[in-house]
C-alpha cells in the first residue's frame, strides 16, 4: 500500500448498532467479493488499515457498507482480472442485492433515528475532509516542482479528494433514504421493484487513489484535484468513463467518474451531463447524489445515481424562465471556463481548483453563466467542485447564489445548495431561510425548510425556527408534508 493519510472520515464510526446479521444474502455476496480480492485487496486493503472497525462490520453483516464501498469493490476486481470495470450484469445483481439489504435495515424500528444520528456523522466527516482538501491544495501549490515534498503533497491532496467526494456521496445517500423513510409510497422497499442495473452502472462513485500513489494525482474522481497515477488501477482519467460527467445532486449533483469506480455515488453510463458523485452533495451537479442503496440519478432537482441507491426521487420544483443574460457575465463565465481548460490540458489541476474556488466568492449572479459554460465547454465535471465551494460561502452569500441560480432555471443545482445548507449549523440555515423568504423564493424555502425537518434532528429544525420566528409557519408545513409524525415533533419542540 503507499502512504496514505491515516484517520478517514469514517474512522471509529459505527454506523449501526443493530444486534444480528442484516440481509444475510448480501452479506454471503459481498464476503464474497473481498475473497476474490485475495492478494491485491486494493482500495479495500487501504479501508481496513485506516477503519478496521468498519470493515469488521461490514464483513460480519452487522452493518450494510455504502453503495461506494461496493462498487469500489467491484471495480477493483474487474482491473485485477485485466478489465476497466465490473460486467454490468454484476453490478446490477450487487446492486440489487445492496438495495434489499438496505431496505431490510430501513425497515427496523427506530431506523429514520439511527439515519439522522449517521448524516450528522457524516456532515462532520465532509466538513473534514473539504477542509483538509483547501489545505492540501494550499500546500500542493506551495510546493515546487522539484521539491520532494511536491509528490506527498499531491498524494495527501488525492486521498482528500477521495475522502471529501466519498463522504458527500453518503450524505446523499442517507437524505435519500430519509426521504423514502418519511414517505410509505416510495419506501426503498417500494424502490426494489425498479429495474437496478443503470443505477448500479453510474459512473459517478469515487474512485480510489492509487494505494502506491505517484507524484501527481489527478482525475475526475478528484474533482480538480492532482492525483497520482494507480499502479492498480487504470488512471481516473483513462477508460470509458472518463468522458462521461454528468451528475446533479450529492447532495444531492453530477460530474466525470472515475475509471475505476465506474458508478456514481453522486454518480452514470458515458454522456455529455456533469457528474461527480464524489461531490455530490455536492450534489450532483445537477448532483448532490447519493444514497448507499444506488436509486435513480438525480435528474433536475430529483436524486439519481448509483449512491443513491434506493432514494426515491424528490418531486420536481418549478422551472423557472431564464433571466435575460447579462453580456457581462457571459465574457466573465467564458474567460473563467477559458482559463479553467487551460489548467486542466497542462495538468496543473491544483490551479484549476483556485479557479473555480474564485468563481463561487465571486458575484452570485455570476454562478449560473459559469455553470453553463462548463457545461458548454465539456468541463461539467467540474460543476459540483463549483457548486461544493459556492455552498461552502456565508450563509448570505449562499442564499444569493440560489436565488441566482432559480431565476437562471436551473432547479437541480438550487436542490444541491439547498441539500448543502440543510447540513450547516442553525443559525446558518435560519438566515438562509429568512433571505430566500424575503426575495420571495418559495420553492426554494420549501425544499430547504423539508430537507431540514427531514434529514435533521428535530430541536435542530426548532432552533432554526427560534432564531427566525417568521420561519415557524413555513417549517411547521415543511414538516406536515415530511410525515405526521415529524410535525407532531416539531409542534412539540417549539415553544
Amino acid at each position: 500500500m503507499g502512504a496514505e493519510p491515516s484517520g478517514g472520515p469514517w474512522t471509529g464510526v459505527t454506523l449501526l448498532t443493530e444486534e444480528g446479521l442484516v440481509a444475510e444474502d448480501f452479506t454471503h455476496y459481498f464476503r464474497s467479493l473481498i475473497a476474490a480480492l485475495g492478494e491485491r485487496p486494493g482500495w479495500y486493503g487501504v479501508l481496513a488499515a485506516r477503519e478496521p472497525q468498519a470493515v469488521n462490520d461490514y464483513g460480519s453483516g452487522r452493518e450494510v457498507p455504502p453503495w461506494d464501498v461496493v462498487r469500489t469493490v467491484l471495480r477493483d476486481l474487474a482491473v485485477n482480472s485485466g478489465a476497466q470495470d465490473a460486467d454490468p450484469a454484476e453490478a446490477g445483481r450487487a446492486y440489487a442485492l445492496h438495495r434489499a439489504a438496505v431496505a431490510a435495515e430501513d425497515a427496523v424500528p427506530g431506523a429514520a433515528t439511527r439515519l439522522r444520528r449517521r448524516l450528522e456523522t457524516a456532515n462532520r466527516a465532509r466538513e473534514s475532509a473539504a477542509a483538509r482538501t483547501r489545505e492540501a491544495v494550499r500546500a500542493y501549490e506551495a510546493a515546487a516542482p522539484d521539491d520532494p515534498a511536491t509528490a506527498a503533497s499531491a498524494n495527501a491532496l488525492a486521498w482528500a479528494r477521495d475522502d471529501l467526494a466519498r463522504a458527500t456521496a453518503r450524505c446523499e445517500e442517507l437524505r435519500a433514504r430519509l426521504a423514502a423513510a418519511a414517505d410509505p409510497e416510495r419506501s426503498a422497499a417500494a424502490l426494489l421493484r425498479q429495474e437496478p442495473t443503470a443505477a448500479a452502472n453510474d459512473r459517478r462513485t469515487p474512485a480510489a487513489p492509487a494505494a502506491h500513489a505517484a507524484p501527481a494525482p489527478r482525475g475526475a474522481r478528484f474533482a480538480g484535484a492532482p492525483q497520482a497515477a494507480p499502479e492498480s488501477a487504470p488512471s481516473p482519467r483513462t477508460g470509458r468513463f472518463a468522458r462521461a460527467p454528468r451528475g446533479a445532486r450529492f447532495a444531492g449533483a453530477p460530474k466525470t467518474g472515475p475509471v475505476d469506480s465506474g458508478v456514481a455515488g453522486a454518480p452514470l453510463a458515458a454522456g455529455s451531463a456533469p457528474r461527480g458523485a464524489r461531490f455530490a452533495g455536492a450534489p450532483t451537479t445537477g448532483a448532490v447524489g447519493a444514497g448507499p442503496a444506488g436509486g435513480p440519478a438525480p435528474t433536475g432537482s430529483a436524486l439519481r445515481g448509483a449512491r443513491f441507491a434506493g432514494a426515491p426521487a424528490a418531486a420536481p420544483a418549478p422551472q423557472a424562465q431564464p433571466a435575460p443574460a447579462d453580456p457581462r457575465f457571459e465574457r466573465e463565465a467564458q474567460a473563467a471556463a477559458s482559463r479553467l481548460g487551460e489548467l486542466r490540458r497542462a495538468g496543473d489541476s491544483g490551479a484549476a481548483y483556485l479557479v473555480l474556488c474564485a468563481a463561487a466568492e465571486g458575484p452570485a449572479e455570476l454562478i449560473p453563466y459559469v455553470v453553463r459554460e462548463l457545461e458548454r465547454t465539456g468541463l461539467a465535471a467540474d460543476v459540483a467542485t463549483l457548486l461544493w465551494e459556492t455552498a461552502a460561502q456565508p450563509p448570505a452569500r449562499l442564499a444569493e447564489a440560489v436565488s441566482a441560480l432559480a431565476a437562471n432555471g436551473r432547479a437541480g443545482d438550487c436542490r444541491t445548495l439547498l441539500h448543502q445548507a440543510a447540513a450547516r449549523p442553525a443559525h446558518d440555515i435560519a438566515v438562509v431561510a429568512e433571505a430566500l423568504q424575503t426575495a420571495a423564493r418559495t420553492p426554494e424555502l420549501a425544499e430547504l425548510l423539508e430537507t431540514l425537518a427531514r434529514t435533521r434532528p428535530t430541536p435542530t429544525a426548532a432552533a432554526v425556527a427560534q432564531a427566525r420566528p417568521t420561519l415557524r409557519t413555513p417549517l411547521l408545513q415543511a414538516a406536515a408534508r415530511v410525515s405526521p409524525s415529524c410535525a407532531r415533533a416539531l409542534t412539540q419542540a417549539l415553544p
